[in-house]
């Protein structure tokens, strides 16, 4: 296809850890073959740490971890790239296991995944004011050090402006939508981008339709919809795909089904008039060139 995509989120690591899954060809919502038909293709694939593995979080996000080279190590496409993110950092023991995550290819990490940790506070805990630990905020001074990005998308509010005041790094909002559009904790506020905005960082649509409509029921043009307000925003620079694939139960708009069919989303930007350059940035182009200034990915 002619369009390259960069997309922020997706779950299938666990998908192939716990389903056996093939990576190449499989029944889930990414797998290489369907990437591969597009123009480039990179990936951002979470070590997703599920509440059931909270008592050996570390050995859970390093099962994912080992799972991802297995399936990666031997692809042979040059139009498609992976990059390696932790989505929920109850595996994070202490500094040195940081350090050894950021050996092991981390690149991105979402402290929590909804529920209030050892490090922040979730989405989960929305209405009480529970923001970075002491412990929390030295993760992130020592993620800045590094080069790893520090995800919000799974963050209450507070741990969100925490994030702001302690992060030097761009931040990224990996699978987020408009709150001003739809009113779901896991979305952020038009103030929360315009932060995001303001250091450099870039937030990725969500496909789930409870964030795009908070109904089980959404439409190519409701993804439109909330990119077309956070560019009112002034963020053009800012906005690209976060698909959330193989993670939301199956639940995606009409007409996408997987990776195969992101490109209609893209079709119907150009449809209202948004120009190649812009479409350009909002598929691929923004978060690649966010990812290329923090570092390489070899």
């Amino acid at each position: 296809m002619e369009y390259s995509i960069f997309d922020t989120h997706c779950d299938t690591l666990c998908k192939i850890l716990d389903c056996n899954a093939d990576f190449y060809e499989n029944g889930c919502e990414i797998d290489l073959k369907r990437m591969s038909d597009y123009k480039s293709y990179t990936q951002v694939m979470a070590c997703f740490v599920a509440p059931k593995f909270y008592k050996k979080a570390k050995d859970r996000t390093i099962s994912l971890i080992k799972t991802y080279y297995r399936v990666v190590d031997n692809i042979n496409l040059p139009n498609v790239k992976t990059i390696l993110s932790i989505e929920g950092g109850e595996g994070i023991e202490d500094l040195k296991t940081l350090d050894e995550f950021y050996d092991m290819g981390v690149r991105m990490i979402a402290l929590t995944w909804n529920n209030t940790n050892a490090l922040s506070g979730g989405a989960h805990e929305m209405d009480k004011n529970i923001g970075l630990s002491e412990f929390g905020k030295k993760v992130i001074h020592r993620m800045n050090e590094l080069g790893i990005f520090a995800d919000v998308s799974h963050l209450n509010d507070k741990s969100f402006y925490d994030v702001i005041e302690y992060a030097t790094l761009p931040i990224i909002a990996s699978h987020s939508c408009s709150r001003a559009e739809c009113m779901h904790p896991r979305n952020i506020t038009d103030d929360m981008f315009l932060h995001i905005v303001n250091s450099g960082g870039c937030v990725g649509i969500n496909l789930y339709p409870m964030f795009l409509t908070k109904t089980h029921m959404a439409t190519i043009d409701d993804v439109v919809r909330h990119i077309e307000h956070f560019m009112s925003l002034g963020g053009e620079n800012s906005v690209g795909i976060g698909s959330d694939f193989d993670g939301v139960d199956g639940h995606l708009p009409s007409g996408i089904s997987g990776c195969q069919d992101l490109y209609k989303v893209f079709d119907r930007l150009l449809q209202l008039n948004y120009t190649d350059a812009q479409v350009e940035k909002i598929s691929h182009k923004n978060f690649q060139t966010l990812f290329e200034k923090v570092y390489i990915n070899s």
